[in-house]
């Protein structure tokens, strides 16, 4: 669809799944880390995910590329749980930890928030936690996808398939989930096609997006600072 809309000039209505083509790596070897932002989407409500992106450089190809390491995914439906702004401010503390003690001596060079996530910024501005918020507009979300549907189809972005992590426990220990629920939202995200004919604009279904949109977040810090290209 999107070949057909950019590249031909046509008018096709976008419908189905937006990613037909997910690169899927089981490891990080032959990778260099040069940095890592995270992207997060905050929901009281609906999950709340922590996406750690790399700058990596592969050295088998001597390429830049990005790679989606593993994320933090909680639902606090299915926790069955109703965590604050504070929870969640300390959670991310872990998880910075966590990916440290990971991958040591990489700087965490950006944290990009939702922007219209005030609670949880003015909590992370209050617990001393730096970060930005993400720029929206008007036609953001089309772009956005579209650009990641480039760069997985141009192989520039790649998702590291690991369980996600639900929660991280004060002494360092944490749950994960059985999958990857990231990975889970990638393979599943669809247009919405009545949206889409109506409003003449790509539409995607808000059922499970919020890595996604943590994605597009850390991704469009990344291309603004010339550390991400456009294609």
């Amino acid at each position: 669809t999107l070949r057909e809309q950019k590249v031909f000039n046509k008018w096709v209505i976008a419908e189905g799944k937006v990613f037909n083509k997910i690169n899927k790596i089981k490891s990080m070897e032959g990778l260099v880390i040069r940095e890592i932002g995270i992207g997060i989407d905050y929901g009281s409500v609906n999950p709340t995910t922590f996406v750690p992106i790399a700058l990596c450089f592969r050295q088998s190809d001597r390429r830049w590329v990005l790679v989606r390491l593993q994320c933090y995914y909680h639902d606090s439906k299915k926790e069955d749980d109703n965590p604050t702004t504070e929870y969640y401010s300390i959670q991310l503390k872990m998880f910075i930890l966590l990916l440290k003690d990971k991958y040591p001596n990489i700087p965490i060079t950006d944290i990009v928030i939702d922007s219209e996530a005030s609670h949880f910024d003015n909590r992370l501005t209050t617990d001393g936690i730096k970060h930005t918020l993400s720029r929206k507009g008007s036609g953001s979300v089309d772009e956005g996808v579209q650009h990641l549907q480039a760069l997985l189809d141009k192989e520039i972005f790649y998702i590291l398939e690991e369980p996600s992590i639900r929660y991280i426990l004060p002494d360092g220990r944490y749950e994960e989930d059985v999958v990857d629920r990231s990975l889970l939202e990638f393979d599943s995200y669809q247009y919405d096609r009545v949206k889409s004919a109506n409003s003449g604009i790509n539409c995607y279904k808000k059922e499970l997006d919020h890595s996604i949109d943590a994605t597009r977040y850390c991704l469009r810090e990344f291309v603004d600072t010339g550390r991400c290209p456009v294609v």
